[in-house]
């Protein structure tokens, strides 16, 4: 390890000792007040924000998009701080669940009941992405028994990854697969009857991925979850964790993508089956705009002059 991993992971812990013994009003004040000062200091963070809401929404104006952004650092600053409140223990497992209106829970176990195999989840940086793992991964730990297996990229800090990241992933019967080799485990899973999610909105090389149209403009992307679905007919399907109300979200689950052997070559069908599965994420971001991770540059944007 280096310094810098040493001095983040000091930081960190440093916070999360600060919010175990603040008020659970006082932790979302601080993010709350954190995300507003990034928002208004991260001048070249926030640009890429407002010409990524461009591609999608050419036709709101500039002060539209400016409030879509702002909304959209707030909503991350909060589910940041509803994370730190469950990473920390203020907020106890049932609590947890309480937050969440199982819309389609039921719709979802009768689904992994009746399934030979494991399902295929996809889904995007959108709403509370991290409380949709740890909601999903409780759940099918009590009803079934099993992991659910999250597909993620490792942190940069091995640090955080080891004493923070993982141990509360796992805490919630949540497996990670790293994407080194993610294919493989991600197989072995699905066939053991277990469900694997991945996320799908983010940019990949077109060493590691295909390049598809997102929201009208090419963007490097993740074959895997259409690869999966044609080669070995795993039932894949949408799932969101979406911000309703202050601390309150809805899960929502949306019926398997229908896909049949076209006979056409491999690449071709996992490019058309990638873009339908990019098609369905595109709909939710665009009924909760302000809940979508508008920082990332999702579609390689050069960087400003």
């Amino acid at each position: 390890m280096n310094l810098r991993e040493q001095i983040e992971y000091a930081a960190t812990a440093g916070v999360l000792k600060l919010c175990r013994v603040l008020p659970e009003g006082a932790v979302y004040s601080l993010f709350k007040g954190f995300g507003l000062l990034i928002h208004a200091t991260a001048g070249r963070r926030r640009r890429l924000s407002l010409r990524n809401t461009e591609i999608v929404f050419p036709e709101k104006t500039p002060a539209e998009r400016k409030l879509i952004v702002k909304k959209a650092y707030l909503n991350l600053t909060e589910s940041m701080a509803l994370n730190t409140l469950i990473t920390t223990g203020k907020i106890s497992d049932q609590r947890l669940m309480d937050m969440v209106n199982p819309t389609d829970w039921e719709k979802l176990h009768l689904r992994l009941a009746e399934s030979e195999t494991g399902l295929l989840f996809f889904s995007g940086h959108l709403g509370n992405w991290e409380l949709m793992a740890q909601y999903i991964g409780m759940k099918i730990k009590k009803e079934f028994g099993i992991p659910f297996n999250a597909i993620a990229r490792k942190t940069n800090n091995q640090l955080l990854e080891d004493r923070i990241v993982r141990p509360s992933r796992e805490h919630f019967g949540v497996n990670v697969l790293y994407k080194k080799n993610a294919l493989m485990r991600s197989v072995k899973a699905l066939k053991r009857g277990e469900s694997v999610g991945t996320m799908i909105d983010q940019r990949l090389s077109l060493r590691e991925g295909i390049s598809v149209d997102f929201f009208g403009k090419a963007a490097g992307t993740s074959a895997m979850p259409a690869l999966l679905q044609i080669r070995f007919g795993i039932p894949t399907l949408p799932f969101f964790m979406i911000k309703y109300a202050p601390r309150k979200y809805r899960f929502l689950i949306g019926d398997p993508v229908p896909w049949t052997d076209t006979g056409a070559p491999m690449k071709e069908q996992a490019q058309e089956l990638t873009r339908i599965h990019q098609k369905i994420l595109e709909d939710m971001i665009k009924e909760y705009p302000d809940q979508w991770f508008w920082m990332h540059n999702r579609w390689g944007l050069p960087k400003e002059k």
